[in-house]
């Protein structure tokens, strides 16, 4: 009876143990489609070991291109992985260990680093999403608790809850929204004593304030549109900055990676590459773009303290900086633009509220009908652009 129970032990365990391999995620074979998927966007990716914990595959030993024995992450655990290169990989969640290291005085530290709903294409897979044909790779988000650099014992930078979060939809249409948090910048600790002093003068020791764009990418018209980008700075001013070009398809992306590796091969080659590089921004076009600055007191803090500077008051610097516009822009021979752009530019330094330089023409233009016209007709861009500046609307 004995002997029965133990070769009955000895058995199950041995079915316990086979099914559970068999479950087990194919740590080297995702390890690899990782390494080849980086591979096609130009990195390198190297390590020491992949190992299967269930469902999760934990690389050890990990660094990117160039990197030393210093520069390896320890490990970095892929959670709930499943499926197969030919089919594809999913993974639900990677959470990185926290980065600490200091070089030459200064200490950087990165913590929260976590990538959520990544993808990798199969090798034998056919329908895959236009947005995800020229990389193999996607994710639904990320996120970075807290970045921080000190220099000398002092915070000279950090950053808070940045994150990006993307979306393919049923059309095949790619959004993206980024959110760099809130971050906080010291201007005190650089190394130009003249222009330390100059910052602090003005008022700007430390800046702090916020980073969003979003994103949207059409892969079957190649509409890439970015509206907006703002950067929004504490009593200084928020910069907006939206363009929309045509063009960008993965044909176009797919010809630029293989130009980047030809030129790299072939780095003395720049006749042949240049004209390689003009027959891709031939396929591109430029539908609108707009920049917008609405002041939050920078303008006037600037104007006071060179005005000072130059013994004047701020008033006689206006005058100053107004007058020189013409000769500036007399180069474009376009009197009606140049008025335009003297008049606004003397609305918004008598009365800072907000500029902005707008393209919006009629039919998207052609990138290399840009180039030509700044080339060999500059005054012909405002019209070409349909380019307007105004102030204070």
């Amino acid at each position: 009876m004995l002997a029965r129970t133990g070769i009955s032990i000895a058995t199950t365990t041995l079915l316990l143990l086979s099914s559970a391999s068999a479950f087990a995620v194919d740590a080297e074979a995702f390890a690899e489609r990782l390494k080849a998927v980086a591979q096609k966007q130009n990195m390198s990716l190297t390590f020491d070991s992949a190992e299967a914990d269930g469902d999760n595959v934990v690389l050890k030993g990990v660094s990117g291109a160039k990197a030393d024995e210093k520069g390896k992450v320890a490990e970095i655990t892929f959670e709930n992985v499943s499926g197969s290169t030919a089919d594809g990989w999913d993974v639900k969640r990677i959470a990185f260990p926290d980065f600490d290291e200091t070089q030459d005085g200064v200490r950087t530290r990165i913590s929260g680093i976590v990538i959520e709903g990544m993808e990798l294409v199969g090798t034998a897979v056919t329908d895959v999403p236009a947005a995800m044909t020229f990389s193999d790779f996607y994710f639904e988000g990320a996120k970075i608790g807290s970045v921080d650099v000190e220099k000398d014992g002092k915070t000279v930078f950090s950053l808070a809850d940045a994150s990006i979060g993307n979306e393919i939809g049923d059309d095949g249409t790619f959004t993206a929204e980024l959110d760099l948090g809130n971050f906080t910048a010291d201007l005190t600790t650089g190394e130009d004593a003249e222009a330390t002093k100059a910052v602090q003068e003005v008022g700007y020791g430390t800046l702090s304030g916020t980073i969003a764009g979003s994103a949207i990418w059409n892969p079957t018209s190649g509409l890439l549109k970015l509206d907006p980008f703002d950067i929004d700075v504490k009593d200084a001013g928020s910069l907006s900055f939206t363009y929309g070009i045509s063009g960008y398809t993965p044909a176009f992306i797919e010809s630029l990676q293989q130009l980047q590796q030809q030129m790299a091969a072939n780095p003395d080659n720049q006749q042949a590459s240049g004209m390689a590089v003009m027959g891709l921004i031939s396929q591109l076009y430029l539908n609108s773009a707009e920049i917008t600055f609405v002041d939050d007191s920078l303008t006037g803090k600037l104007l006071d303290y060179y005005a000072g500077k130059n013994g004047q008051t701020r008033e006689q610097l206006i005058q100053g900086l107004t007058g020189m516009l013409p000769v500036f822009l007399s180069y474009l021979q376009n009197p009606e633009f140049q008025k335009d752009v003297t008049d606004a530019v003397t609305a918004y330094l008598n009365d800072p509220k907000s500029f902005s330089i707008s393209i919006d023409p009629a039919n998207p233009v052609p990138a290399t009908q840009l180039i030509g016209a700044a080339m060999g007709a500059p005054q012909t861009l405002p019209s070409v652009l349909s380019l307007t500046v105004s102030a204070n609307d």
